[in-house]
């Protein structure tokens, strides 16, 4: 391929998205030959283009000593074209159970969505032979279609972004070729040869063999990558239908999954419409395994109505309540102290907050917010004005049906012996029937 084809096939791959005057198209940048081709190439795009925004992110992980030295590179080359970007550090605790890889491509997608217009269009540099590499990771992981699709040119993400690799059919071959003519600078990471990497192994050790036996092992793994996607694609179409009446709203969750519906269901389909609903959560990386899948399964038909059943899939979990099931992120960020108007962390992230006086009142009192609940407020009996009798505070919480899981990092906006919760309204130790004279409105932002 010469390196006019390569341009042709990134250019038609953008072409066929149907953009609009103003959208953003993004580059996520690793250093490696594949990105800093997808950025000259989009530096070209954009010369042809001027229409669109564009914008180059550059995440660092530091998971290797030379990182810092890699983004300088990275930086000199974005600058070179005149291109706006955002380099940043992204440092976070890793999970137990979670590869520190895993945990880290979950973090850059987020950082990616949050810096990103909500109709973005990211490019990834992901090439041919890493889509023949995922297909033999996840057939000996024992996938199913779903699986053996790898990955899409064209993905769904979060909101109504979408990640779009234009060189997916592209080797790295050819991509190598159109770096050296086009005399780009790239960065070699020296752990893409450590073959104690099941990827690195596969690459260097396992495709190279089978190719020279079969050289035509790489199309038909293609191929059938292409015929999974496919099938997958239509289960998808007749799942949609069929699962019309499994779906359940709650304020603060989204769209569950109806226990009673799914037990009516074969366990075939049981699990597949698991899967489907998980797929409607565009910030779901991460799909089960069979064994997750199953216990998902289990514990939705077999716990009694009052368990506290969750099931972890990386930084999200799967819970039972309220007689369906919910996705839900758990990697949560203690909400902040906020001000008038000002927008909390995940899961109140769905909701602003402001705080103004009542006109009929003017009252001027100093006030404190907290983030978490404390302990003694928890213990005590709190009032509603207007009603008879205390309640403790789980009581409460459990009456305004906020999901348990949520409870303990629910916010608090207090004002002397009074405490405003979302849902609850004011409530107080005392029996005072007077509030403080100040409204609290809330409302859904996502």
């Amino acid at each position: 391929m010469n390196t006019d084809t390569l341009y042709s096939k990134f250019q038609h791959s953008l072409q066929r998205l149907e953009l609009v005057p103003g959208q953003q198209l993004v580059v996520a940048l690793g250093g490696g030959a594949d990105s800093q081709t997808i950025l000259d190439c989009l530096n070209r795009f954009r010369q042809e283009n001027p229409q669109y925004a564009y914008l180059a992110i550059h995440l660092d992980h530091h998971f290797h000593p030379d990182s810092p030295l890699w983004a300088q590179t990275i930086q000199q080359s974005v600058d070179d074209y005149g291109m706006t970007s955002h380099f940043e550090d992204l440092l976070f605790e890793q999970q137990t159970r979670v590869s520190k890889e895993a945990m880290g491509r979950e973090r850059r997608y987020q950082r990616l969505a949050a810096l990103t217009d909500d109709n973005a269009v990211i490019l990834l540099g992901q090439h041919r032979n890493d889509q023949i590499e995922t297909f033999l990771l996840q057939l000996k992981r024992g996938s199913g279609p779903r699986g053996l699709a790898s990955m899409a040119e064209v993905q769904p993400f979060i909101g109504q972004r979408r990640l779009v690799r234009p060189l997916l059919d592209v080797s790295k071959e050819d991509i190598l070729s159109y770096a050296h003519a086009h005399q780009l600078t790239w960065i070699e990471d020296d752990t893409n040869y450590d073959t104690q990497i099941e990827r690195n192994y596969l690459r260097h050790e396992v495709i190279p063999k089978i190719e020279q036996r079969w050289p035509q092992f790489g199309h038909s793994v293609l191929r059938s990558a292409a015929l999974c996607a496919e099938q997958d694609a239509l289960l998808d179409e007749l799942l949609a239908d069929k699962l019309n009446d499994a779906w359940c709203q709650n304020h603060w969750l989204g769209t569950g999954l109806s226990v009673a519906q799914l037990s009516d269901y074969s366990e075939p389909l049981q699990r597949a419409a698991i899967r489907f609903w998980l797929t409607r959560h565009t910030d779901c990386q991460r799909m089960p395994s069979h064994a997750q899948l199953q216990e998902i399964q289990q514990q939705a038909l077999n716990a009694s109505s009052d368990a506290k059943v969750e099931v972890r899939l990386g930084a999200a979990s799967v819970y039972l309540y309220a007689k369906a099931l919910w996705w839900f992120k758990t990697d949560t960020q203690s909400p902040q102290l906020y001000g008038q108007g000002a927008q909390l962390g995940r899961p109140w992230d769905r909701v602003k907050w402001q705080l103004t006086e009542d006109q009929q009142r003017q009252v001027s009192i100093e006030l404190t917010t907290i983030a978490q609940l404390s302990t003694p407020i928890k213990s005590q009996k709190l009032y509603q004005p207007g009603r008879q009798g205390g309640k403790l505070l789980r009581a409460w919480l459990k009456q305004a049906r906020i999901p348990w899981w949520l409870r303990d990092d629910l916010p608090v906006l207090l004002v002397g012996d009074w405490l405003w919760l979302p849902v609850c309204g004011w409530l107080t130790c005392t029996d005072s029937s007077t509030p403080p004279p100040f409204k609290v409105s809330f409302e859904r932002s996502g």
